[in-house]
This record gives structure tokens, C-alpha cells and sequence, in this order.
């Protein structure tokens, strides 16, 4: 295996828009219901994570595997801001 290598803070911040993105079209769509605008919301959001990730790898498990990686690693990020506002109202 090859050693990972840093990620640029341009494709963190791409990919935690993208997560951003899928996370709130998921929540509209369980809310009002599958529509076409939410569909093409979560497919943008899908392919602007996975695009830099396919360009980058070898492999189709690496591909697969970065794609998942990008899109756990924005989740995490939109979480830990969401989570670090909330203990800025209470200090």
C-alpha cells in the first residue's frame, strides 16, 4: 500500500460542500417526497465528491473506496461545525 498523502484544503472544503449537499437534499426528500429537484441535487452533490477522487486513483476499489472516504470525511467535517457552533452558544 501506498502511503496516503494530505488531502489540499480546496478538496476538504469540496468535499464537505458536497456532503452538506447530499445530507440536505436526503432530509428534503424523506420530508416532501422524491422529486426531480432533489434527485439532480444529490446526483451534482454525489458527482462533485466522486469527480476529483476518480481523477486522482488507480484502481476501482480505490476509486471506490476514496469516494466513501470523501463523502464520510465532508460529513464529518458539516458535523463537527455544526457541533462546535452549538458549544460556542453555551461558553
Amino acid at each position: 500500500m501506498t502511503d496516503k498523502k494530505e488531502k489540499s484544503r480546496m478538496l476538504r472544503m469540496l468535499n464537505s460542500i458536497c456532503s452538506g449537499v447530499l445530507i440536505s437534499s436526503l432530509v428534503y426528500m424523506l420530508v416532501v417526497g422524491f422529486e426531480f429537484y432533489a434527485m439532480t441535487v444529490m446526483l451534482a452533490a454525489i458527482v462533485g465528491a466522486g469527480a476529483p477522487v476518480v481523477a486522482s486513483e488507480d484502481s476501482i476499489l480505490e476509486m471506490l473506496t476514496g469516494l466513501f472516504e470523501a463523502i464520510i470525511e465532508g460529513v464529518m467535517a458539516v458535523v463537527s461545525g455544526i457541533v462546535s457552533v452549538i458549544s460556542g452558544l453555551f461558553n
